[in-house]
Parts: C-alpha cells; sequence; structure tokens
C-alpha cells in the first residue's frame, strides 16, 4: 500500500473515530453531508450549466499546471510549488489542498498535481457518469418540501392572512 493511501486511510479512520465520540443523549438523525468549499477545486472547470465533465477538468488541470511550471520542464519545482501554495493560501486555504511532492523525486510532476481534485471528482460523481451536475456538487442545496407538522395537518398553512377564506374557528 502506498504511503499516500495509508494517509489518506489514517485521516479518514481518525475521522471516523471523532465522529463516534459524542456525548448527546438525542438520537442520532441523519444529516445531509454539507457542501465543503473544496468544491470549487472543481467547480471552477463547470460549464456554463454548472456541469463538470471530468475531460474539462483535465483539460484545465493541465492549463492550470502549465501556467505554475514556470520553466515548462514538466515538472514544478521546489520554488514553483513554494510560489503556488503560498498563492492557494492567499486565495483560500480552505479550498485548496498544497502542492506536495509525494513521490520524493524533487518535484511535483502533473500526475502529483492533479490527484486532488481527481480524488474529489470521483467522491462526488456517485453516480459514476463522468460529469458532476449541481446537485453533486452541492448535495442538499436544493429546497426541500416543508414536512407536515406535528399536528398531523400535512403541512397545511393555518397562518395569518386566513388563505383558506374561511372565518377563523370555522375549518
Amino acid at each position: 500500500m502506498s504511503r499516500r493511501w495509508r494517509i489518506v486511510l489514517g485521516v479518514g479512520l481518525a475521522i471516523g473515530v471523532a465522529g463516534c465520540s459524542g456525548t448527546s443523549d438525542q438520537p442520532r438523525r441523519h444529516q445531509e453531508a454539507p457542501w465543503h468549499p473544496a468544491t470549487a477545486m472543481v467547480e471552477k472547470y463547470a460549464d456554463k450549466n454548472g456541469v463538470v465533465t471530468r475531460a474539462a477538468m483535465n483539460a484545465g488541470l493541465k492549463v492550470d499546471f502549465d501556467k505554475i511550471d514556470v520553466n515548462h520542464d514538466g515538472c514544478l519545482n521546489e520554488d514553483e510549488v513554494r510560489a503556488e501554495n503560498q498563492r492557494r493560501w492567499q486565495l483560500d486555504a480552505s479550498t485548496y489542498s498544497p502542492l506536495i511532492d509525494f513521490k520524493h523525486n524533487g518535484c511535483v510532476d502533473f500526475q502529483e498535481y492533479a490527484e486532488t481534485a481527481r480524488s474529489l471528482f470521483d467522491q462526488l460523481d456517485r453516480n459514476g457518469d463522468g460529469k458532476l451536475t449541481p446537485d453533486e456538487l452541492h448535495p442538499g442545496a436544493a429546497k426541500k418540501p416543508t414536512p407536515p407538522s406535528q399536528n398531523g395537518d400535512q403541512g397545511h398553512h393555518h397562518g395569518g392572512g386566513n388563505p383558506g377564506g374561511n372565518p377563523p374557528g370555522s375549518q
């Protein structure tokens, strides 16, 4: 198992253990996963309809990589990595992960550069169709129907304004 995957598994295990350590006496309720700003990492490659295809993301990643690769040798050296990490930090530290030389060969190649965005894409592409829709990028963002109230009125409005036209108390 590669060192990168051991790190990913270790972080996932730590998050999972931390999630189990709640002390609330209330029953757990299913909650939608909140939108995470990291989706902006792939969302910037979306078309006018807000859809990101794997091909468009890869093309955009290559253009971005080529801009950072100042000496155009296909590998980001220490100075190029430092400059890009500083730019990312100043732009929005919660959106982008730092570039890391996972191969320990003295530079960050395109595969290393693109790995985080590709991994995020794969996680978000739950149906495996090679594209991310706005719903996949922002799960739970769609307006949900109002659930019925506990008194069994099936969500009907009984507030001010008398929308049903009946006099108060005659319902």
